[in-house]
């Protein structure tokens, strides 16, 4: 056993650590997009608030590994080695500063007014869902870098349609689905919220 080995194990494990967080992440994204109450929502934003610290421990995995390998073997300045960090920091933007931005301010607005008009227009942000699924496809384009070692033109060929394929799978997922009222928001004839505090909530969260 050699500390090359040892970081070849915690490399794979990091990188393993970082697919399952991004796939539990993804489903409860897709369940929350789908979520006909605030309760539920917040269950679903709630699971996948637990999921996200996984994301920085796996990329300080394959950051810390994936130097050690490159200083060790002299590939500093290999293409592949280059375009793999360029590809995770970029993951890290796209997840932890875009995609993580916008899931605060979703949050926000689901404890404070429910899921109002803008709550569900949230769960359809084109920004959000195109940063999420360009996070998924350009960590299998930095697998596939650091698989088959390709040249700068390949390795930068690869992100470029990573992030390509990203953007064009978030398209359907721009639109929003048709407005449901939370029952818990029942309407009386008057078209008016049936309680006190519902109709002011309604009013400042329009």
């Amino acid at each position: 056993m050699t500390g090359y080995s040892i970081a070849v194990f915690i490399h794979l494990l990091s990188l393993l650590l970082a697919c399952i967080a991004a796939s539990l992440t993804t489903y409860a994204a897709l369940q929350l997009r789908a979520a006909s109450s605030s309760a539920e929502a917040m269950r679903w934003l709630a699971l996948s608030g637990r999921i996200v610290p996984g994301f920085p421990i796996a990329t300080l995995g394959l950051f810390t590994t994936g130097a050690y390998m490159a200083e060790t073997s002299s590939l500093w300045s290999a293409p592949w080695v280059l375009a793999a960090l360029a590809g995770l920091a970029a993951i890290a933007v796209l997840g932890g500063g875009v995609e993580g931005s916008r899931v605060r301010t979703l949050k926000r607005e689901l404890q404070n007014c429910g899921l109002s008009e803008r709550a569900r227009r949230l769960l359809c942000d084109p920004v959000a869902w195109t940063a999420k699924l360009m996070t998924l496809t350009l960590a299998l384009g930095v697998t596939f870098v650091m698989t088959i070692k390709p040249s700068a033109e390949g390795a930068s060929v690869t992100l470029i349609l990573a992030l390509a394929t990203g953007l064009f799978a978030a398209v359907p997922l721009w639109w929003r689905r048709s407005p449901i009222i939370e029952a818990s928001e029942s309407i009386t004839p008057a078209g008016k919220l049936s309680d006190d505090g519902g109709s002011i909530r309604s009013a400042y969260c329009a």
